[in-house]
């Protein structure tokens, strides 16, 4: 009787119209959220092309900087921009991937893992510029590296551990565990498995991981402050293929040119660098999104 009695008011007109009516509100304002993300996004990015754009042309993406007279270019910053990125994915890449494997597939509960996983979340928390500070009294003071792109590069490489570390496990944990039991059956090691089964299996959102980790590379400004240092050398020497030149990147240009440049032109400078960079780190995301999309379709045939 009592069921009955709350069936009923449940589905009174009234009842009904306030569902209809909390849902449609909730919806509103999901849809609002959501294109309120959009319309900053297309906001932001086309505030910043509209001022980058005129700024663009093949002298300034190719041509050095200059100190004090107008002209200047971002060629060299590029260059190490991009050579930053390599180095710092060549050191993070193996590193961050074998912790991964550790941890998803090897490690058992108890205090050395849980060590292992408080030290990469304690990492993950501390601030680039407290990185970048790390990175100049040990790469550029202990070592006597003065400011180098290999110092830059290994500063980056402990700033990104963490979160490739943790790309790598989220991306182990979507192999079902059917593959391994599978692969063992056959008589395959855990390291067999782990190597043409796992690791293959789970390719799609390891290099999804790695590209965005190239994204958040390409724009890091405070760390390599401290360690690559703030200007580039002139002439052929500032496309330099060592490890220990001056290694400026563009995202360092960008803050300089705001704070401490001299140049007449450092506005047309500083929008020209922040459109190049905002093009870079985009094209990284979706490239990263369109990479993960084609091999596991690839990879699964669907």
């Amino acid at each position: 009787m009592a069921m009955s009695a709350a069936a009923g008011r449940i589905g009174t007109p009234d009842t009904a119209a306030r569902r209809r009516a909390t849902n449609s509100l909730m919806t509103g304002i999901l849809w609002a959220a959501a294109l309120s993300m959009i319309g900053l996004l297309v906001f932001f990015v086309g505030y910043i092309l509209y001022l980058g754009a005129p700024v663009i042309s093949w002298h300034f993406l190719t041509s050095p900087p200059s100190e004090v007279e107008a002209g200047g270019g971002i060629g060299p910053e590029i260059y190490n921009s991009f050579y930053i990125l390599i180095l710092t994915l060549i050191f993070t890449t193996p590193i961050a991937t074998a912790g991964g494997v550790y941890l998803q597939e090897y490690a058992r509960p108890g205090l050395f893992t849980s060590v292992v996983q408080f030290c990469a979340e304690s990492l993950s928390t501390i601030p680039s510029i407290v990185m970048g500070l790390f990175g100049m009294l040990v790469f550029v003071d202990l070592f006597h590296w003065h400011f180098s792109a290999l110092g830059g590069a290994l500063t980056l490489t402990i700033l990104n551990l963490p979160a490739l570390m943790r790309v790598t496990q989220e991306a182990l944990q979507t192999v079902p565990q059917t593959y391994r039991e599978g692969s063992m059956a056959l008589g395959a090691t855990k390291w067999q498995t782990i190597r043409r089964v796992v690791l293959p299996s789970a390719i799609a959102p390891l290099t999804t991981g790695v590209v965005l980790i190239a994204g958040r590379i390409i724009g890091e400004t405070a760390a390599l402050i401290f360690t690559a240092g703030t200007s580039v050398s002139v002439g052929r020497s500032a496309y330099d293929l060592g490890l220990f030149h001056q290694a400026e990147t563009l995202s360092v240009h960008l803050w300089y040119t705001h704070s401490e440049a001299l140049v007449p032109d450092v506005t047309n400078i500083g929008n020209g660098s922040a459109l190049v960079l905002l093009v870079m780190v985009l094209l990284f995301n979706i490239s990263a999104r369109l990479l993960g999309r084609a091999l596991s379709k690839r990879l699964t045939g669907k």
